[in-house]
This record gives structure tokens, C-alpha cells and sequence, in this order.
């Protein structure tokens, strides 16, 4: 029988390479709101973290929020790198709904959404265009038809920022 799973924020799931929290030398754009797990760029006139305005927007990642926003200028930034060591875990949902778990989301290429309410984002299996993620697998004990399914993703290499920032 198909499980119904919580709703989460992304969160970090393996880091097979690098280790631990960076923080950003860059600092935090002004006036952020954004939750743990948001999705971060780069200001293309600052050059100081934002969280990645979504839908169209091309801007390279450079990784998921370790903690909420702080709302101040320029105060340190801790998040995991998007790089192609770290593995990330989302929810999977179609736009704003559930979406049943299927055998071809696996290694399916997606955008992410923020909800509507409460900051949280999640793998976005209806965009197919605006891709920013792969699936690489799923979290433990999820199965075909499964709702809410967390699912393991990584960052596409040629959408992290830190493969432009050496």
C-alpha cells in the first residue's frame, strides 16, 4: 500500500567529498527571508547570497541554506555546497501537489519550487525545463506510488556556481 510522506525542506543527505558547513565569504544579501534548504545564488550586482528567484531564472547555485536567513546584510552564510560530491534529499511534488513516486522519476532532470506558504522547497517533477536537479535515487523505505516521496538528488554540474567560482 502506497505511503503518504511529510512534506520536508531539502536538507542535506552524503557528502561523499568535501565536508561540512561552508560559509560564505560573500556574505547575505539584503533583506533575505528565505527557510533552511532554499535553493542560493549569487546577486548579480552584490555578489552576496539570495536565494535563487526560481521558474525561469538560469543563475548558477552555489548550494542549500544550512539555517534560515538572518535578514541582515552582509552576515556569514552557512550552506551546503552544490557540487558534484554533495547528494541532497526533497520531496517530490508536481508543482504545488502530490505526485505519485514512479520508476521513471529515477535520474529524471527537474526544477525546484518553493510552496506557497512556509518558504520550504521542494524537486519539482512537473518542470522538466527549467532543470537545476537529477534523481539519483530515493530515500529509504520509498516505494513505487509512494506520496511526498523524499528523493536523493544532486545539483547539475553545469548549473553549480562553484564550478565558475575557482
Amino acid at each position: 500500500m502506497a505511503k503518504t510522506w511529510a512534506v520536508a525542506p531539502v536538507k542535506i543527505y552524503r557528502q561523499t567529498g568535501k565536508q561540512g558547513v561552508k560559509y560564505a565569504e560573500f556574505g547575505e544579501e539584503a533583506s533575505q527571508t528565505y527557510k533552511n534548504g532554499a535553493p542560493l545564488v549569487l546577486d548579480a550586482t552584490s555578489a552576496e547570497a539570495e536565494v535563487w528567484a526560481g521558474t525561469t531564472s538560469t543563475t548558477l547555485l552555489i548550494g542549500f541554506a544550512a539555517k534560515d536567513a538572518t535578514g541582515t546584510t552582509s552576515s556569514a552564510v552557512p550552506y551546503y555546497e552544490a557540487n558534484d560530491m554533495n547528494e541532497f534529499v526533497g520531496t517530490l511534488r508536481s508543482a504545488a501537489t502530490t505526485v505519485a513516486f514512479a520508476a521513471s522519476h529515477m535520474h529524471g532532470k527537474y526544477s525546484l519550487i518553493e510552496a506557497a506558504s512556509g518558504g520550504n522547497w521542494y524537486v519539482d517533477a512537473n518542470d522538466t525545463t527549467t532543470t537545476k536537479v537529477e534523481v539519483i535515487g530515493t530515500y529509504p523505505g520509498v516505494a513505487v506510488d509512494d506520496l511526498n516521496a523524499p528523493v536523493i538528488f544532486k545539483v547539475l554540474t553545469d548549473l553549480q556556481a562553484n564550478q565558475r567560482l575557482a
